[in-house]
């Protein structure tokens, strides 16, 4: 590693783009999950607002014990959201492609189910208790009952008979069961079937970034195909999936690293590889994640796309300096009825850098035809432009960043003659200029990109040769000068 440098208008019709910083590290509770810029929430009850007078919230009861564990009771005062702890703090997630959505707890990383098979007071109680792959008690659908409020609807299959069930909140229970929430009730919604999912704020700005002299640092981007079952590293277990990672950073010498078809949990694992084999397990390295996501139904809100085998959300992640604290989700509008693609930006104060790491939608078509999300590139194009505004915000830092952009450099949009990525290529200095090797079978679809004051030097194409990836891994070597 390199030690020196580690111490040291189509537009506003086809993308909106949202930006999302995570939550404080305080409202973490899973290692595996706490790495997460993804959207995080209270959820709030109608019945318990008007019993209390005042915004009421639910909490996740982890001290709770045996099958007590991790039940859920709306009873937390949240008129000042950005209060609120981990017990009151909810991801959703989505493995159906947004038919129905789970909640996550951020107290202890689990999932949300409905215990069906508890007998009165509490069938149908909700507790945070599943910690393996969403299933069918952590299966909801989001009703919307307007004005921002939401029923959460459940579906009880079994021994030939099914029905459905709404959760409601028991505000009038008592002691250890008051507020209660229960998926018990069959008949059409009322005030103790009302919830609302109120977002968990945190700050929108980077820290101040520091003057800094000339620096030189390498940076690695590859898309690791870790949830594509034709690839190897979706079936990799955490410690082979790390240990693939740190060999290419070892490689490319790399200071900052960026990863697309990445799953959450693997964040810790990757990050915990690298500080051992490169700084004798010391804390010097953060891994960063941001999911893709799926509009939940027809309502407005979006759920984490999950990846198989009980490994988290699906998503982007970067690793950088373990200075970092502040890093942002870049929420890419993305076509309907696909998946939303995003980014993930990480600052490095001391470097006045901002590292991120991008993932695009699929243009074109297939060889049959067949269309992919984006079949004229529109969006693609969309997203470069929008990507490139985001990036030019960040005052006093210097962009780096990289990716799978699912696009050539010359290819273009249907009648148009502007290439997809030219956005990014008129504000941005790209690694593999003017050679553009493949990255991914004949076409280069991977990118570094740097300020145009930075110089890029020593490119290189991971070989092929073992790789478990349908891609190949990028790194280049990045000056910037003082600033």
């Amino acid at each position: 590693m390199r030690r020196t440098t580690r111490t040291g208008a189509l537009l506003g019709l086809l993308l909106t783009l949202l930006t999302l910083s995570i939550a404080p590290s305080a409202q973490a509770g899973d290692i595996l999950t706490e790495k997460s810029a993804g959207r995080k929430y209270a959820l709030q009850s109608k019945a318990a607002t008007d019993k209390a007078g005042k915004a009421t919230c639910v909490s996740t009861e982890i001290n709770d014990a045996g099958n007590q564990a991790g039940k859920l009771r709306a009873r937390t005062d949240c008129t000042n959201p950005s209060s609120l702890g981990s017990w009151e703090t909810f991801t959703l997630h989505t493995n159906d492609k947004g038919s129905h959505a789970a909640l996550r707890s951020e107290a202890n990383g689990l999932y949300v189910s409905a215990e069906f098979h508890d007998a009165d007071p509490h069938f149908g109680m909700l507790r945070a208790r599943q910690d393996g792959s969403i299933g069918d008690w952590e299966q909801f659908q989001l009703v919307d009952l307007k004005d921002g409020w939401y029923a959460l609807r459940y579906n009880f299959t079994e021994g030939g008979t099914s029905r459905d069930y709404y959760v409601t909140a028991e505000v009038n229970s008592t002691d250890s069961d008051a507020g209660l929430l229960r998926a018990r009730t069959t008949t059409t919604p009322g005030s103790w079937e009302r919830f609302k999912l109120v977002p968990i704020p945190s700050s929108a700005t980077p820290p101040a970034a520091a003057s800094t002299p000339n620096r030189t640092f390498n940076a690695l981007t590859w898309n690791t195909c870790s949830n594509n079952g034709d690839c190897a590293m979706a079936g990799y277990t955490s410690d082979q999936f790390a240990s693939a990672v740190t060999q290419r950073a070892a490689s490319a010498q790399a200071d900052v690293i960026f990863l697309q078809e990445f799953c959450e949990k693997w964040a810790k694992p990757l990050e915990q590889k690298l500080e051992d084999t490169f700084d004798q397990g010391a804390d010097t390295w953060d891994v960063r994640f941001a999911p893709i996501q799926y509009q939940v139904g027809a309502t407005g809100q979006w759920a984490q796309k999950s990846c198989s085998n009980n490994r988290g959300a699906y998503g982007v992640a970067v690793a950088v300096p373990a200075e970092n604290t502040w890093y942002r989700a870049v929420e890419l509008t993305s076509p309907d009825n696909t998946e939303r693609r995003t980014a993930l930006c990480a600052a490095i104060p001391s470097w006045a850098v901002m590292a991120c790491s991008a993932h695009f939608s699929t243009g074109g078509r297939d060889a049959d035809g067949k269309p992919y999300d984006d079949p004229d590139r529109y969006v693609q194009q969309a997203q470069a432009s929008a990507l490139a505004q985001q990036l030019a915000g960040y005052s006093g830092y210097r962009p780096v960043f990289g990716g799978d952009l699912n696009a050539t450099p010359t290819v273009t949009p249907t009648n148009s003659s502007t290439p997809v990525l030219q956005p990014l290529y008129d504000a941005y200095k790209e690694s593999d200029q003017p050679d553009n090797r493949p990255t991914k079978g004949s076409n280069k679809l991977d990118y570094l990109y740097a300020s145009p004051s930075a110089t890029w030097s020593g490119t290189t194409i991971g070989s092929n040769t073992g790789n478990p990836s349908d891609h190949q891994p990028l790194w280049s070597t990045v000056a910037l000068p003082a600033r």
